[in-house]
Parts: C-alpha cells; sequence; structure tokens
C-alpha cells in the first residue's frame, strides 16, 4: 500500500528502467485478446526462486498471470521467467530495465590500497546523493578480489541512514567466489536528494572474508571511509553508485532504439503478455507514458502496455505548474490537439476561466476549426458570463478520430474587454503530447486546461483518470486499498470506483483493478476472506475485467513492515492462499461471460455508501429487504440480454435475499461459478419471486430471457394532438422514462389517438405500453387497433381501465399474430392529471412478437 506516493514504489523501485528519446511515430490502437479472464499476482517469486514449483504454485492458486516484480528487472532474469510461465500455463507482464528510467552514476575509481574483509571486520563509505528528484540507487559496485569469497559463503552490502545505523534503507548480498573484480550488490531503493547515507560492508560467515580496494587518500568529495565502524578520513572506498531517475519526468523517455531492441526480443514469446511501464504517474507523465506506449505498439501492436494509476486518496496527482491568460478583443486564447482513437463527435468544450472576471455583459466565442490556420469552421458557441469556473461550450460538432483540431476562445466586445484567467499549464508541463497552446495566435510551450464531453472540475481525481483515459491506453488500471487498521470498508472505496467505471465507459475502454491480499504495520489489516472476496465481487459488479492481487510474496526489506501476503515470507502458504485459490476458481467459470458484458448501471441498497446511487423503484429487480446492504450492477451483451449480479456487501455476516421480478419474466437463471454454465434458479416466474444465499461479499451473476425485439423502436408516430415540450417521438425512442403527452389544458373529457407506422409490414402479437413516471396520463376508455389494408381493426378493448402505479409496464396480447406496418391506441376516455387536465401520456409504445 502507501501513504501516498512511495509505499509500492518502494516496492517497485525495481520499477525502474531506462533512458530518453522522442518518437513522433503513431500506431493504431490494438485491442488484444485477454483470454482467460485476467487474475494476477504482485511482487511474484524472486530471481532466486524463479522455479517451476514456485510458479506452478502461482498457477495452481488459479491465477492466470504474473506481473514481474521482486527486482527481476533485466531480460535474463525476464526470459527466465518467461520459461517458467510457459512451463506452467501462465503469461508475464515483463519489467524491463530499459523503460523505466534514466541511468547514471556517481564513481570513486582510483585505489592503490585495500584490506581484508572477514567476520567481525567491516568497510564502510558515506556518500552524498546527487540533487536530483524522484532518485533511487539500482546497484552499486565495489572493487574487490574476484576469487573471494569462497564457494558457498556470503557477503552484504547495507545502507543506513548515518553510520550511527540507526535506519536500514536497504540490503544485498552475494555468494562467493564473486567471479570478477566488480561485483554488482542490487539495492533498488528510493533515496532523498543531496543527502548523506553510509554503506557498510560485512561478512556472514568465519570463511566469507574478500580483499577490498581503496584509495590512500581522500579522493572522494562526498564522503569517507570506514573501516569496524570507525571513520578513516585519509581514504575512500573504491566504489561505483549506480543511480536512477525515475522516467517520464522532465522529459526523460526511454530510447526508441531500447524499445525496438526489447519490443522485438519479448513479442514472439508465447508466454509474453505485456509491458509494465509504470506504477502511479502523475498527470505531468502522462504525455510521455503515451508518447513511449505509442513508439511500443509501433514495433509490437499485439501485446499490452499497463499503467496503474494512483488510488483518490493520493495526496498529489502531479498536475504541475498552472498559469493563465487574459481573453480580450485583440487577444484569444486556443489549443490544438489530436482526437483518440474512439472520438467521433465533440458535443462540449470546457475550460477554466475565472467566473469572477466575466461579466454577463461580456460574450465570448468558442470556436472549432481544422487547424489553427482556421480554414475550416466546425462549430461555435457564444456566452456571457458564467456560474462556475468551468463552463461548458456545446458545439455537436462531427470530427474524424486520430485527428488534430483547433479550439479558439475569442472576446467579442464588453464589459471591460478582459477575462482571465484562462487556466494553462506553466513551460515544462504538457497535459497535451499531440498539441499545443495557443496565445494572440502563436503557438506557446504549455498547454490549456481543457476537457471534451465533460463536465469535471480541474485538477480533481476524475480529471487525472480522464486524463489517462484520454491517451488511448489499453486498459485501466488502478489500486485502492481500502482495509486499513481501522474496521469496516475505507469511505473512499466506492467513490473511487464510480469515477473509474464513469470513465472507462465513457473511454469504452475496460478496467482492471488489484485486490488487496497483505498487511502493513501501522497502515492496513491482512483482509479476512470474507473482505477479499467483496473486493473482487464488488470489482467485477461494477464492470472490472482484470483482478491483481497486492502482494502475493510478502515483500520484506522494503521499508513498509508488511505482513500475512499469500506467500509468507518463509516461503510457506498463508491461509489465504486457499481463500483466494477458491475465490479466483470462481472467476474464472465467469469470466467468459463476465469478458463479454457492458455495464450499464450500478445501483446499492440498504445504507448508501459515499457517491453511490439507490436502486430505482421502477428497475426490473427488488429485494424484498430494501435495507439489505447489495450492490447490484445491470449489464448487457452484444445481444441485449440483461445480467445483474448482485453482491452482499458485508465483509462479515452471511444472508439470504428474496427479490421480486415484477415484470415476471419466463425464467431467470444463474451463471454457475462451478462450471461456468447458465443453471436453474428457484425463481417462480408465476410470483415473480427468488432467492438466494450469499456468504460475506460474494456475487451471483443472474441472467434474464433474452428480450424479444422491440418492432415499434424509433418508428414514426403520428397524434391527435402534441405538448410540444413532450412531443409524440418520444413515444418509440425507446426510454421508457421520456414522456409523450397530448395538448394540456383541456378540463372535459375527449377522445385522442395514437398511431405508430412501423414502415414495413412486421408480424406481432404483443403490445406494451408504458406509463408516466407518475401516476397521470393513462387512458382509461381505450382500444388497441391493427391496420388491415383498408380499416383499423380491433384486437384489445379496455373499459374504466385504472391509472397504473408511476412507470408501470402493461403487456396487452391476443391469441395470435398480425401482419402489418400500423397499430393504433384510440382512447375514448382519459384520466386527469394533478390540475385537472384531461390527457393521454405515456412514456412507451413498444410491439413485439413472443411465441
Amino acid at each position: 500500500m502507501r501513504r501516498r506516493g512511495r509505499s509500492r514504489l518502494f516496492i517497485t523501485a525495481a520499477i525502474l528502467f531506462i533512458s530518453m528519446g522522442l518518437s513522433s511515430t503513431q500506431a493504431a490502437v490494438p485491442n488484444p485478446i485477454v483470454d482467460p479472464f485476467p487474475i494476477g499476482i504482485f511482487w511474484s517469486p524472486s530471481v532466486q526462486d524463479t522455479t517451476f514449483d514456485k510458479y506452478k504454485e502461482i498457477k495452481d492458486m488459479n491465477a492466470t498471470y504474473v506481473l514481474l516484480t521482486n527486482n527481476i528487472l533485466s531480460q535474463a532474469q525476464n526470459d527466465a521467467a518467461l520459461v517458467q510461465c510457459a512451463a506452467n500455463g501462465l503469461k508475464c507482464v515483463i519489467q524491463e530495465e530499459r523503460l523505466g528510467s534514466y541511468k547514471f552514476n556517481d564513481l570513486q575509481n582510483a585505489g592503490d590500497g585495500g584490506g581484508y574483509l572477514n567476520y567481525g571486520h567491516s568497510f564502510g563509505q558515506t556518500f552524498i546523493t546527487p540533487n536530483t528528484p524522484d532518485l533511487a540507487i539500482d546497484t552499486i559496485q565495489l572493487f574487490m578480489d574476484q576469487n573471494l569469497p569462497a564457494n558457498g559463503e556470503k557477503i552484504t552490502l547495507r545502507i543506513y541512514d548515518s553510520p550511527s545505523k540507526t535506519t536500514l534503507f536497504g540490503s544485498a548480498s552475494i555468494t562467493g567466489p564473486t567471479g570478477t573484480i566488480n561485483p554488482t550488490f542490487y539495492l533498488y531503493k528510493w533515496l532523498n536528494p543531496n543527502t548523506t547515507y553510509y554503506m557498510e560492508l560485512t561478512s556472514d560467515g568465519p570463511l566469507a572474508q574478500s580483499y577490498v580496494k581503496y584509495n590512500t587518500s581522500d579522493v572522494y568529495s562526498g564522503g569517507t571511509a570506514f573501516e569496524d565502524g570507525v571513520a578513516k578520513s585519509d581514504r575512500d572506498l573504491w566504489f561505483v553508485l549506480n543511480y536512477a531517475r525515475s522516467m517520464f519526468n522532465g522529459g526523460s523517455e526511454p530510447h526508441t532504439a531500447d524499445i525496438v531492441a526489447f519490443a522485438n526480443h519479448y513479442k514472439s514469446n508465447t508466454a509474453f503478455l505485456g509491458y509494465h511501464l509504470i506504477d502511479e504517474p502523475t498527470a505531468a507523465q502522462m504525455t510521455g507514458i503515451q508518447s513511449t506506449i505509442e513508439r511500443i505498439r509501433a514495433v509490437d501492436p499485439d501485446h499490452l502496455t499497463y499503467v496503474n494509476l494512483l488510488p483518490n486518496y493520493a495526496g498529489n496527482l502531479g498536475f504541475g505548474g498552472q498559469t493563465g491568460v487574459f481573453v480580450n478583443p485583440t487577444h484569444s486564447a486556443g489549443q490544438t490537439f489530436k482526437t483518440n482513437s474512439k472520438t467521433t463527435s465533440i458535443s462540449t468544450i470546457q475550460l477554466y476561466i475565472d467566473k469572477n472576471q466575466w461579466g454577463v455583459n461580456e460574450p465570448l466565442t468558442l470556436k472549432l476549426w481544422n487547424s489553427p490556420a482556421k480554414t475550416v469552421l466546425l462549430a461555435q458557441q457564444t456566452q456571457s458570463g458564467a456560474s462556475t469556473n468551468y463552463p461548458q461550450f456545446t458545439l455537436n460538432a462531427t470530427v474524424s478520430p486520430n485527428t488534430v483540431y483547433y479550439w479558439e476562445l475569442t472576446h467579442d466586445g464588453g464589459g471591460d474587454n478582459s477575462v482571465g484567467w484562462v487556466v494553462k499549464s506553466t513551460d515544462g508541463t504538457e497535459w497535451e503530447k499531440d498539441g499545443s497552446a495557443y496565445v494572440a495566435g502563436s503557438p506557446e510551450v504549455g498547454d490549456f486546461w481543457f476537457t471534451i464531453n465533460q463536465n469535471l472540475t480541474a485538477f480533481s481525481y476524475e480529471d487525472y483518470v480522464y486524463r489517462w483515459a484520454s491517451k488511448n491506453p489499453d486498459f485501466m488500471m488502478y489500486d485502492h486499498y481500502p482495509y486499513s487498521m481501522a474496521s469496516g470498508v475505507g469511505a473512499a472505496y466506492y467513490p473511487n470506483l464510480e469515477i473509474i467505471r464513469r470513465q472507462s465507459l465513457a473511454a469504452s475502454i475496460d478496467f482492471w483493478t488489484y485486490i488487496q491480499s497483505v498487511g502493513i504495520n501501522g497502515a492496513l489489516r491482512a483482509p479476512t476472506e470474507g473482505e477479499i472476496r467483496y473486493q473482487v465481487y464488488t470489482s467485477l459488479t461494477y464492470g472490472a475485467k482484470g483482478i491483481n492481487y497486492f502482494t502475493y510474496v510478502t515483500p520484506s526489506g522494503q521499508g513498509d513492515s508488511f505482513h500475512d501476503g499469500i506467500i509468507l515470507p518463509d516461503g510457506t502458504k498463508n491461509a489465504s492462499y486457499t481463500h483466494v485459490k477458491n475465490i479466483n476458481a470462481e472467476v474464472l467459470k465467469l469470466g467468459p461471460k463476465l469478458l463479454s458484458l457492458t455495464s450499464q448501471a450500478v445501483y446499492h441498497t440498504g445504507t448508501l455508501p459515499a457517491n453511490t446511487t439507490a436502486l430505482p423503484s421502477s428497475f426490473f429487480l427488488q429485494p424484498s429487504n430494501t435495507t439489505d446492504p447489495l450492490v447490484i450492477g445491470y449489464s448487457t451483451d452484444t445481444n441485449g440480454q440483461k445480467y445483474v449480479m448482485v453482491t452482499n456487501r458485508d465483509i462479515t455476516n452471511s444472508r439470504t435475499v428474496s427479490f421480486v421480478l415484477p415484470s415476471k419474466p419466463s425464467a431467470v437463471t444463474e451463471v454457475s461459478k462451478t462450471t461456468g454454465a447458465e443453471v436453474s434458479t428457484n425463481y417462480n416466474s408465476i410470483t415473480g419471486t427468488l432467492s438466494s444465499s450469499f456468504a460475506p461479499g460474494e456475487g451471483r451473476l443472474y441472467v434474464l430471457p433474452l428480450a424479444p425485439e422491440n418492432l415499434a423502436l424509433n418508428a414514426a408516430v403520428t397524434v391527435s394532438s402534441e405538448y410540444l415540450d413532450w412531443p409524440k417521438a418520444l413515444l418509440t425512442d425507446g426510454n421508457r422514462m421520456s414522456i409523450f403527452s397530448t395538448q394540456t389544458g383541456i378540463m372535459s373529457n375527449h377522445s385522442e389517438w395514437i398511431e405508430v407506422n412501423m414502415g414495413t409490414p412486421k408480424t406481432f402479437n404483443k403490445v406494451v405500453l408504458a406509463s408516466r413516471t407518475e401516476p397521470y396520463g393513462y387512458p382509461k376508455d381505450f382500444k388497441i387497433q391493427v391496420w388491415d389494408g383498408v380499416n383499423w381493426q380491433d384486437r384489445v378493448i379496455r373499459t374504466n381501465e385504472s391509472q397504473p402505479s408511476s412507470g408501470a409496464v402493461l403487456s396487452y396480447t391476443w391469441g395470435y399474430s398480425d401482419t402489418t406496418s400500423k397499430i393504433r391506441i384510440l382512447a375514448s376516455g382519459l384520466h386527469t392529471d394533478d390540475n385537472g387536465h384531461y390527457l393521454l401520456q405515456l412514456g412507451e409504445v413498444e410491439v413485439y412478437n413472443e411465441p
């Protein structure tokens, strides 16, 4: 976990990679097939534990992929892990030292003396780190006898805060003989810039001695040597400090040559799933990451690029510096930008403008152009004044994906002839990779803050997620660890899920999530079986298409004190191994169906968590006890079939939940968590009732019968009269919540009619009328008629029909089918509304042919 910003970064200082390079290469966004359902692990077996048995243990837990971590960084280390993944039917997401950091070193390479390291005799050296932010020490090399220590004997290098050794930052060991005069100690630890540290080399046994080289004069200005803990001001060890600065900061990007080399190396490996680029990027890093992803896709379009976002409790989202400009009649603000691969329309563009400096008599016009040359105007809107700092300009323009456009904001005169700030980034911070700010028609460094088809608060967490979703990622990944030392589920858990789901749907990309499976002393409690199951199933209910456990192996020596991971520090299985294994088995059976579904809505019952939506009374599945704490996810497949996942939001108690389906479908089945097939439930189609038992945090996926085609969808409508604010087109728009009304204000009972023309003859035997969402307007005396080519023929006659409840849906059938293009609802008697007006109001007219 993290106390915002570093804890996983301590772990993934192993996620430090390499180099710098720029390219304008752009490849189409691929759609790699991930099958079966992605179930991954973070903090994989170490280099020493990269064995068949250790990876079989992962496979036996029903995981499907391994995110290679725990200091597995080099090509040789990745290749060894890929061999074990292939042998066990797993996939690997690799970390590459050439991907994640800018490398440099500091050294003292003079030596004219030395001494023997042995048991009870140590060598040390203070050193000062460079004044560089986002700094880590990757490795340290010393000058030693290549034949020592003896075979099987071990020596250890440790880094402390000072010679007093109050705080240990990390350690690494070498087993002899080293075979080189410059053995490498692998540390991978974050350090503070411009800070003094102390490294100390010790022997771990009586025979673990070696000859250590040093210089017999003070040649290193940043520190001094130590022997047996005593400073030797007249000498310095011979050493090389290999540093890494976190990639994608200050323009640092991997070299294109490196990308070509490692992509060509890995892409043909059958166990290879994708490339892990960075953990928890800041907003300002996203353009550099986007550039790197595009260059990877140019070489390897068939594998995933993997980036994990910050959670909503992150302290600093890293948008970088901000400034602004004033707009006046001679001084415009503009921005070029490139649409992403899925953008085909721009309904709105939102800017950040100080509302207090924008008067109601000061018109500002936002125009959307094909380019800064402004040869083709696509859309525009003028506004005067705003009630918010984030006004939206409505454009409704058709655009092409992956295409550069230009918007420009101009002042049309009025007020004090000046409006500002219009907020932009400062020099050195980019929010758009393929765009630039323009001031008075000239390009400037930086970008204006703006959103496309969104209504956001600038620099909020949702803004952060939107920025990444707009960069064409393969999928959206984030982490959120809800089980702190306090009891219950963290209050920020569902607000995070809501934002991730909302932005992934808006961008038409899947999202994956991390599952907490470890504790950290003073920060996180190790979750119970019910708590793990809860996090998995609530994520699936929200539409997650992949999960990853944090952590698998329990990390040690990482700055935070981890405990009770899936694999314990001694290498044995925690009890959670079995819990996770069983949960994963269920997810794998549900997975094929889950991967095919698109989330439509998520609702809650019982006491509502923050930022969630209560289950509407009109929803087609209702718990009998609305106080039951449930989360209900409604999804559809490509055929329009309805699926509902219901999850028990109680992390400690099992419960039996009863449901009512007012529409009384012919059947309700469940996707089995043991076979993956649809199986029967205890659903009663006569009463429309269903009940199921739920373990703590458990979810169940229900299936409703495939709905027949609504033959009247988008059909032409004519009516006897019409209230223009509630027009006739709403009767066949597919939305039962939108309301048609005949003319209002008539105080006497009278006749009205609705005619639906389906264009070509259709065969049908059922008409459905959806009532208004308030209890008014349903016809009292009416007929449903069909056109036989000459006359209207009665099929349904109703007299003194009661006004149904709000949003009720009533079906009318007859014993045979008709084939015709037109139906009519002829109402000879009407109900009144709350003002005493006689009128005909409906939410929808639907036509079906059912067996």
